[in-house]
């Protein structure tokens, strides 16, 4: 015959398995897609990958795909999970899966492929399928155009070189959204050796449209300008293209993708008048190609000190504050370059081995601050005697790009005024008399040692008091802090016993939300009743939304058995269970006597 405890337990085992969720097994499966089979050459378009039967995803290489530029655009987990109930059984499906997005643009025209790709899922190699791509070259258009132009065709390396994109079309015609602008140069400028950095237009008549460019926020400048005697609306951009190593530079074809007005038709309105409705498509766009030749820096001439500046047009400049100063005081000294150039470049000279600064103490410059047309660097220098009477300039080697030679900047020397200090020797410290030579012969002082001050303040008796002691607020303190830490000491034990419980107050609290809700307890009131303790108990307060999460926090705290955690996932699943099944007042009852009695014998471990 069975026992009590014995038939408890195969109810709570039966109930448990009732309300057991049941998860459907995936089978792994790999696909991808392309937005369009057939683009234009620059015409950016997304390629996803999609995983389905698991998360645990290594993404493939992206430079496997040649022929094409590739711009990564994030991923992710694709998970979902749907739970439905039936007659009190509760069916879980999860479905996991994972997506890669990229963008991708053709580099040249032809029939490409999207090869097929290898990536890891859940630690096993999977293949996408390869996917074919015709690419096409844009068409040339009367009505929209795309232009590129260099400030020059020859640079040195280091030296920028200014690149404008303008894009111009028809006055009586306009672009009305841009679906993406390809500059291949400015994409892969790394790998092309180059660096580039787009410069702010000038204030005009009209704000600068902000247009994004090789993953850039650029500013694109209005204007207008006559195209075969015909008046057209231009946007532009500026971008000063650093070369880093010598060679032929081709800048290759950029390309606009957007929609826009094709023409107009004239139709009949509501009320019979003619008028012109335009009419709109999807307009592939592309620029001229260009080469820039960069030149390597001679050898022949080069400084020992050269700071790796290359440009025109190089002044600097040298500030200086204070300038009348004692010796051994801080004085603050800037010093700043401008000019055509990559200062980014500059190597900082170092101050303190220059032999005009040698009669300074020279600090170690902060980080200098350095941008593409202006470097700033910042000493702090201390005169070392008096005689010292300027700040001595400072020499810059830099490559002239106009001249094409190595040359010398220098700013202007800085007067200043150094005060002497009076240093503190031997007969200051011992009091001697003020008539005795400096640099005569040691002689015994008779005397001993002079006091340096004398008065009736040392003819005081200081001996120590205890009544002016204990009349002092120190001494008083001193006293009194003795008994006042043993008092606290002995009391610390009985204050605890009137600390409030947290758990005390949470079982309270669930007491009252399961009282509230009477006899016909809903599921739904239940289990936000017992979430709410739980988030309550456990200290510090724990967002509690499910059993994974509870029995969590409370294995974390320890001191919770096994046996007591199946039964309150038994209680969550029979909540949610009720929830959704028919009879959920009657059931509500019964769950709600259960509730209370496992938050009574909840373990004390759980409710500190």
């Amino acid at each position: 015959m069975l026992t009590r405890r014995a038939a408890r337990a195969l109810l709570m085992l039966a109930a448990a398995t009732a309300a057991a969720p049941v998860a459907r097994a995936q089978n792994v499966t790999v696909q991808a897609e392309a937005e369009r089979s057939a683009v234009y050459v620059g015409e950016p378009f997304r390629f996803r990958i999609v995983v389905a039967g698991s998360d645990q995803v290594t993404p493939p290489d992206p430079a496997a795909i040649a022929g094409f530029a590739v711009r990564p655009l994030g991923g992710g987990p694709n998970n979902s999970e749907i739970i439905t109930t039936i007659n009190g059984r509760t069916t879980r499906e999860v479905s996991r899966g994972y997506v890669l997005n990229y963008q991708l643009t053709a580099a040249a025209a032809g029939d490409l492929t999207i090869p097929a790709l290898t990536l890891q899922v859940a630690g096993e190699p999977r293949r996408t399928p390869a996917i074919p791509i015709r690419a096409r070259a844009p068409e040339e258009l009367a009505e929209y155009r795309l232009r590129l132009s260099l400030e020059r065709g020859q640079a040195w390396v280091g030296e920028p070189v200014l690149l404008t994109t303008t894009w111009s079309w028809d006055s009586e015609l306009e672009p009305e959204r841009v679906h993406g602008i390809s500059h291949p140069l400015l994409e892969d400028a790394a790998a092309r050796g180059f660096d580039f950095e787009p410069r702010v237009p000038a204030a005009g008549p009209r704000d600068p449209v902000t247009l994004q460019v090789a993953g850039r926020d650029t500013q694109w400048q209005w204007g207008e300008a006559r195209v075969d005697g015909q008046p057209f609306t231009t946007l532009s951009f500026s971008a000063a293209l650093l070369p880093q190593r010598p060679g032929a530079l081709a800048v290759a074809p950029a390309t606009v993708v957007f929609d826009g007005v094709a023409g107009y038709r004239r139709v009949r309105d509501f009320f019979g008048r003619t008028v012109r409705q335009p009419v709109r498509q999807r307009f592939v766009v592309a620029s001229n190609e260009l080469t820039l030749t960069v030149k390597a820096l001679p050898e022949a001439g080069r400084p020992a000190q050269f700071s790796g500046l290359v440009g025109s047009s190089f002044e600097i400049t040298a500030e200086a504050a204070p300038r009348e100063v004692k010796v051994g005081d801080p004085v603050a000294f800037t010093v700043t370059i401008a000019g055509r150039g990559d200062l980014r470049r500059l190597q900082a000279p170092d101050l303190s081995a220059r032999r005009g600064f040698r009669e300074f103490r020279v600090s170690a410059a902060a980080a200098p601050a350095l941008t593409v047309d202006r470097a700033t660097l910042r000493h702090t220098l201390r005169a070392l005697h008096p005689e010292v009477a300027e700040i001595p300039p400072v020499r810059v080697s830099v490559f002239d790009a106009e001249r094409g030679a190595y040359t010398e900047l220098s700013s202007a020397p800085i007067p200043i005024t150094v005060h002497a200090t009076r240093q503190v020797t031997l007969s200051d410290v011992e009091g001697a008399a003020a008539d005795v030579a400096p640099g005569g012969p040691v002689t015994s002082n008779r005397d001993g040692i002079a006091h340096n001050y004398a008065g009736p303040a040392l003819l005081v008796d200081q001996r120590f008091d205890p009544r002016a002691f204990a009349a002092s607020p120190g001494g008083l303190l001193a006293l009194l802090a003795g008994p006042l830490l043993l008092a606290a000491l002995r009391l610390t034990p009985v204050l605890r016993r009137f600390r409030p419980r947290r758990s005390g107050a949470a079982l309270a609290a669930l007491h009252r939300s399961v009282h509230a809700t009477g006899s016909g307890a809903a599921p739904a009131a239940l289990l936000a009743a017992l979430r709410a303790y739980l988030n309550a108990s456990l200290q510090p307060a724990r967002a509690i939304h499910d059993f994974a999460a509870a029995a969590d926090a409370l294995r974390a705290r320890g001191g919770m058995e096994e046996a007591a955690l199946e039964e309150l996932r038994n209680l969550f699943a029979d909540l949610e269970a009720a929830r959704y099944g028919a009879g959920a007042a009657a059931a509500g009852g019964g769950l709600a006597a259960r509730l209370l009695a496992w938050a009574e014998r909840a373990p004390r471990s759980a409710r500190r």
